[in-house]
């Protein structure tokens, strides 16, 4: 059957195919097509070729889903490092052989396993865009769609998003020696970028008193891409930082504003980081805690969540929101204080 997509403006074709390894009917469906011309072409084209491959492997379509969202050879390593670790025992049989049992006795394995519940549903987020894709594109049956994530340990949940004081932080950064390294980490904390945002600040990006963050970068292999959001945003920064990193911009004069000529590595960045934290003695965290115990201090101090929200870089006010619900629920005693000092009070007007 050929039909238009009246909500896109575009052609369909969607077929009945009998799967020669189970002997059951399922629909194939394919969108997209400019014409109604293509899409004939290609439903003629169906009777002739492979294209409802039935002896792929669960990898060859994971490397056919990577070619698809465009993959970085940096997430193409991440993608397979997951299923080597985690999916071993079904990475390398027949997509469709794969069942919905399967699935569920691997999930009841990878839920009594030593990783971390973040790293496991990270590993389920990709099975489960893989078995979508070959859902999508061949018309296979998805047995997937029933894997949720898991939830995380009460172990897990308090030992997230762990923050330092400004107190703290001092005393990390006076561990830091190279002054290169202590601009990044000083930048982080009160700035509250993520750390690939900061990695791919260029020299330009620094002008009066404001940063220009449009660009993130993990890695030197991966170069500049997008913002995690898509989206580009403009932050003010207070003096001291802003004369820290003109004296960056100054000594670099082009290039990237950590780095000159090369960015800082992400490993090198790690190495510092944790070593200053061992020579200090503050409590360790993770470096995208620093983001964190900048949102932590704004929020702490008053600041108004939507301008909170504008300077990370949400997506939205229900991210901020749903990630730091925890310290907007302890404001709740601070404003009943307002309220009974202001009812006390002598500006109160009488009745």
């Amino acid at each position: 059957m050929i039909a238009k997509d009246e909500k896109r403006n575009t052609w369909y074709v969607q077929v009945k195919i009998k799967d020669p390894l189970t002997g059951k009917w399922h629909t194939h469906k394919k969108r997209g097509f400019a014409t109604k011309r293509e899409a004939k072409q290609y439903e003629s084209s169906l009777s002739t070729s492979d294209e409802i491959p039935t002896s792929k492997t669960f990898l060859q379509i994971a490397h056919e889903w990577e070619i698809s969202i465009q993959s970085s050879p940096a997430s193409i390593r991440q993608h397979n490092e997951h299923f080597k670790m985690r999916f071993a025992d079904l990475k390398d049989r027949q997509l469709r052989s794969i069942t919905r049992s399967d699935l569920i006795l691997w999930r009841n394995e990878l839920s009594q396993s030593d990783f971390a519940t973040k790293t496991k549903n990270v590993t389920l987020t990709y099975v489960r865009a893989v078995f979508q894709y070959a859902a999508d594109v061949y018309g296979y049956p998805n047995p997937a769609r029933t894997l949720k994530n898991l939830k995380r340990t009460d172990q897990e949940v308090m030992q997230e998003m762990q923050v330092w004081t400004p107190e703290e932080f001092n005393s990390f950064l006076a561990c830091v020696d190279n002054p290169l390294y202590r601009a990044y980490f000083d930048a982080l904390y009160w700035t509250g970028m993520r750390r690939g945002e900061a990695i791919a600040l260029q020299c330009s990006d620094l002008s009066d008193g404001w940063i220009n963050i449009h660009a993130s970068q993990r890695d030197a292999s991966t170069g500049l891409k997008p913002t995690k959001t898509k989206a580009a945003r403009k932050i003010q920064i207070d003096d001291a930082l802003n004369d820290e990193l003109m004296a960056l911009k100054k000594a670099y004069k082009a290039g990237y504003l950590f780095g000159g000529e090369s960015a800082l590595s992400p490993t090198q960045i790690s190495r510092i980081f944790n070593a200053a934290i061992k020579q200090s003695g503050v409590k360790k965290i993770r470096l995208h805690d620093l983001r964190h115990s900048h949102a932590t201090w704004l929020i702490n101090h008053g600041v108004n969540i939507v301008a909170v929200s504008k300077r990370l870089g949400h997506s939205s006010i229900e991210q901020t929101l749903k990630t730091y619900t925890h310290l907007l629920e302890s404001t709740d005693n601070e404003m009943m204080k307002i309220i009974n000092n202001s009812k006390n009070g002598s500006t109160m007007v009488p009745r």
